[in-house]
């Protein structure tokens, strides 16, 4: 199908080269369409950039949803599944190039970075209704969770032990970080 060929192509060559140094045109010429076909799909290159982000957002959303059937603790589990999707971005070819080419697009990171946040909100959500966590404005608490995740397994300077970390933002997040009476 030449909608595949197109995917295919513009994943190879995003990966490979970034998203501001590949044209339609090599798109295209990869994909062994002409620039018209590509339009009948995708509006234009963002559009089918956008396409691999949603995508990329799945298969996170699937590692992530994978840790959530564990019969561990609400807080093990969400721990647990932000450092997979972590992980699952590290390990991304695709996100690492993007990433560096869109550095300064704060639009890009911040929509990718909102996308997980309203993931982890509605997960968080759901266990307030279980009453697994206590009631809070699960926004905010999603926000924290994933920037404090996000700022560990990225920009810590020291080398980590991914285990360790998930073990201790567990705890923080189950025990807190004060002791009852202290002044």
């Amino acid at each position: 199908m030449k909608k595949d060929d197109i995917v295919n192509a513009a994943r190879s060559l995003f990966t490979d080269y970034g998203y501001k140094k590949v044209s339609m045109d090599e798109i295209a010429s990869k994909a062994g369409v002409t620039k018209k076909t590509i339009y009948n799909y995708f509006h234009d290159k963002e559009e089918l950039f956008e396409y691999f982000i949603k995508e990329e957002l799945e298969k996170m959303t699937e590692v992530f949803e994978e840790s959530l059937k564990e019969k561990k603790s609400f807080s093990e589990r969400i721990t647990k599944g932000l450092k997979e999707i972590l992980i699952f971005r590290k390990n991304s070819d695709f996100i690492r190039t993007i990433m560096k080419d869109i550095s300064g697009n704060t639009n890009f990171i911040s929509q990718y970075d909102e996308a997980v946040i309203n993931y982890l909100e509605e997960k968080i959500n759901m266990a307030i209704s279980k009453k697994e966590i206590k009631k809070c404005d699960s926004h905010l608490a999603a926000f924290i969770i994933y920037k404090v995740c996000f700022s560990i397994f990225f920009e810590y300077d020291e080398k980590l032990d991914e285990d360790r970390v998930v073990k201790e933002i567990t705890t923080i997040l189950k025990d807190g970080l004060f002791v009852e009476g202290e002044e």
